[in-house]
């Protein structure tokens, strides 16, 4: 063969490999195109209440605000502080709470009943309603060697389906939260005259989901509540990306009616952000316009300090901005800009 032949032999060859390359380039392009055209076909069949709500929502983050209106925003918003004379249940059982500084406020916290000899009624605990919510949400700390009893007394009590943990036990070195529960398939245990039963563990991504039994000493009647443990969102910060916020939000909606207690460290943190976030997502696709200082404000307003930095506050925007995001392609370029110009601040 001479070197001609050789030529065009390998050019012939490598014109193969190029038409089957640009195949099944085109095959992976009809089929992305495909996947976002029932995206597409999928958002346009929402109500014109919700597609307004959420377009209000996204002009307002991504183009009207501003990173510095969002800034002034959170700061009223972390202004927001309990007055005094407002949380003196609070002040009477010091022993009981985690933190000196995060008071528990009266008017909303959970009043334990006295079923079981036990006189003490208070737990770091409020309940927290927000409209258009379907659910009561029980916000806590998270329980100490001293309130380990008093926490499944008030999830009995107040007969809770779900638990959204979102602390470890140890965190930075220091010990933020009692191991409350046996963690054991199969084990179980009392906690003064609380019997809790591990029936089941299901390690799902990024979060593991507990089926306990809970009931008091001497009842039949027992309740069955879900608790599902999240591990990667640091203390006082944010997790590298809302997908794991969106996948709880998800697993709390699949749970039968009824009230859900989420919880943190101080609970007031990470748990007042979670809500935040649950609330926006599920109020704009109701179709109801929501403005996250108002969500926020609101639930400050029954469990105080709830959200504790900037940081936090930007999290809620960015993570339902990657929700609306996943329902409704055509807000891709402006979701993926306010990204962008997040990751430089």
């Amino acid at each position: 063969m001479d070197k001609t032949q050789q030529e065009k032999r390998v050019h012939r060859g490598s014109s193969s490999r190029s038409s089957e390359t640009l195949d099944i380039t085109q095959v992976e392009k009809r089929n992305v195109t495909q996947h976002e055209k029932r995206k597409a076909r999928k958002s346009a069949n929402l109500a014109p209440e919700i597609e307004k709500a959420v377009s209000s929502f996204v002009k307002y983050a991504t183009e009207t605000a501003g990173f510095e209106g969002l800034r002034k925003e959170c700061s009223i918003v972390l202004d927001l502080k309990p007055e005094p004379g407002t949380y003196e249940r609070f002040k009477a059982c010091s022993d009981l709470n985690r933190y000196p500084e995060i008071p528990c406020l009266d008017a909303t916290r959970v009043v334990l009943q006295n079923t079981d000899g036990n006189n003490n009624d208070y737990i770091h605990a409020n309940k927290v309603k927000l409209d258009k919510l379907d659910r009561e949400y029980i916000l806590t700390q998270g329980p100490k060697s001293n309130t380990i009893e008093d926490y499944w007394r008030m999830i009995f009590q107040e007969q809770c389906v779900g638990i959204v943990m979102l602390c470890n036990y140890t965190e930075e070195g220091n010990q933020n939260c009692e191991e409350f529960f046996p963690t054991e398939s199969t084990a179980y245990k009392y906690y003064g005259k609380m019997f809790v039963n591990n029936k089941r563990i299901d390690h799902l991504d990024q979060y593991n989901v507990y089926t306990l039994e809970v009931l008091p000493e001497g009842c039949s009647n027992s309740i069955i509540t879900r608790l599902a443990h999240c591990t990667t969102w640091p203390e006082k910060a944010v997790p590298s990306s809302g997908r794991m916020v969106l996948r709880l939000i998800r697993w709390m909606e699949q749970l039968e009616p009824g009230c859900i207690a989420v919880m943190c460290s101080a609970g007031v943190g990470r748990t007042g952000t979670f809500l935040a976030i649950e609330a926006m997502c599920t109020r704009l696709f109701k179709g109801c316009e929501s403005k996250v200082k108002d969500i926020v404000l609101d639930i400050r307003k029954q469990r105080a300090l709830c959200i504790h930095n900037e940081l936090q506050y930007f999290f809620v925007y960015s993570t339902v901005l990657d929700y609306i995001r996943a329902k409704m392609p055509k807000y891709h370029s402006k979701v993926a800009k306010f990204y962008a110009d997040l990751n430089k601040l």
